[in-house]
C-alpha cells in the first residue's frame, strides 16, 4: 500500500495544532474568567484594594500603617496605584502572604519596612525542597531573604498595632496556603477556592484538589460568620454559597 507522505504530515501538523490549542485553552481559560476586585476603597471598611493584572492585593489601614495581603504580580503597577491613592510604600508595615505563587509575591521588594509573614508549610516551595509542578518550585524576588520571612503556625494570632490577625492553614492550592481572619470579621482567602456566581469550588492550578475540598469544608464556619470574604482573583463577598 502506497503511503501519501504529504497527507500524513498534514494530519500530524493538524493534530499538533489542535493539541497545542487545547493545552493553551486548558492553561489560560481559568485566567480569562477571573474577576478580581477593582482598585479603590472597600465601602464601609478600612480596606483598600489594588487590581493587579488578574488578581487583587489588599491594604488594611491601622493606626500606625498598613497591613498588606499578598504582593501581586506587577510591582511597577502596584507602586503607581499606591502613589495615586496617596499611600506611601514606607507605611506598609506587615505583609501577609497567602502563598508563594509569583502573582502573590512579586512586589515584595517595594516594601523595605515591612515584616513578611507566611505559613511554615509553604517554606518548602521556596527553598527547593517541594515542587509546585513538574516545572519545579516557587521563588521569592531578588533582595528578599528566605530567612527573614516570619513563619506562621495554624491558628497563630498576631497583633498589628491594635488590629488582630488570625492565621488559618488552607492547604490544597499549594501545600502551605493560608487565609487570614482580621478583626474577627474580614477573611482574606488568597487562592483557597474559586468563586463563580457566588458559589465556591476548587481553585484552578491546585496542587491537591482533594485537600482543597477538605480546606473548603474546614473554612465554612469561619467564612459563614465573617462580615466580608475577600479573594485574590474573584472579588469580595458578604455571603457565599456552598456546593
Amino acid at each position: 500500500m502506497k503511503i501519501n507522505v504529504k497527507r500524513v504530515l498534514l494530519i500530524a501538523i493538524i493534530a499538533l495544532v489542535v493539541l497545542g490549542a487545547g493545552l493553551l485553552l486548558y492553561t489560560y481559560y481559568p485566567m480569562l474568567v477571573m474577576n478580581p476586585t477593582e482598585t479603590g476603597p472597600i465601602p464601609d471598611t478600612q480596606i483598600y484594594a489594588i487590581k493587579n493584572k488578574i488578581n487583587s492585593v489588599y491594604f488594611v489601614q491601622t493606626n500606625s500603617g498598613y497591613i498588606m495581603i499578598d504582593a501581586g504580580s506587577d510591582a511597577p503597577a502596584i507602586e503607581t496605584s499606591l502613589n495615586e491613592a496617596g499611600i506611601d510604600v514606607q507605611s506598609i508595615k506587615w505583609i501577609l502572604l497567602t502563598h508563594s505563587d509569583y502573582d502573590h509575591v512579586s512586589s515584595l521588594p517595594l516594601f523595605p519596612n515591612a515584616q513578611i509573614y507566611m505559613s511554615e508549610d509553604e517554606l518548602g516551595l521556596i527553598n527547593e525542597t517541594v515542587q509546585r509542578s513538574v516545572g519545579g518550585g516557587n521563588s521569592v524576588p531578588g533582595g528578599i531573604k528566605i530567612e527573614d520571612i516570619n513563619l506562621l503556625q495554624d491558628g497563630q494570632e498576631l497583633v498589628c498595632d491594635e488590629t488582630s490577625v488570625k492565621a488559618i492553614k488552607a492547604p490544597g492550592h499549594t501545600s502551605g496556603s493560608m487565609v487570614y481572619l482580621i478583626d474577627d470579621k474580614y477573611v482574606f482567602t488568597g487562592d483557597a477556592f474559586r468563586v463563580s456566581q457566588g458559589k465556591i469550588s476548587v481553585h484552578p492550578y491546585s496542587m491537591d484538589e482533594d485537600l482543597s475540598k477538605q480546606t473548603m469544608e474546614n473554612l465554612k464556619e469561619t467564612i459563614d460568620r465573617s462580615s466580608l470574604v475577600l479573594t485574590s482573583h474573584y472579588g469580595y463577598y458578604e455571603k457565599l454559597k456552598w456546593e
